[in-house]
């Protein structure tokens, strides 16, 4: 399991590659309770889109996450889950508890800046 993050406009985005099973679980608990930390005030986005396999344990781990993170005042979305994770989550009823995206949010082009004065000192 390779955990890894980075800032993007929307927020921090937490990405997992790998397996996350039982085995990996306490690795990607631990990542994400020191990301959170670092980033204390910045809205958490989990990307799961690297996952090659998750079964029950990835669901503790993301219920795990999430009580933290808006314990912590923090938000927290799920984006880019594979097809057979999703499976694991909607058999369990998460989608009902765990806001899920299939991918980032965009957020609005900001309009240019006016062009800056260009005339000169008369001095």
């Amino acid at each position: 399991m390779k955990c890894s993050h980075r800032r993007e406009d929307c927020g921090i985005v937490i990405r997992f590659d790998g397996e996350l099973g039982h085995h990996e679980a306490a690795q990607c608990v631990e990542y994400l309770e020191k990301t959170m930390i670092l980033y204390a005030t910045e809205p958490i986005y989990l990307d799961l889109s690297g996952l090659t396999f998750m079964d029950s344990s990835g669901i503790a781990v993301v219920l795990g996450a999430q009580r933290s993170i808006l314990g912590a005042g923090q938000s927290f979305t799920v984006v880019g889950t594979p097809p057979a994770a999703m499976r694991v989550f909607q058999a369990s009823g998460m989608v009902r508890r765990i806001p899920f995206l299939s991918e980032l949010p965009r957020l609005p082009e900001r309009e240019q800046e006016e062009e800056p004065c260009t005339a000169q000192s008369t001095r």
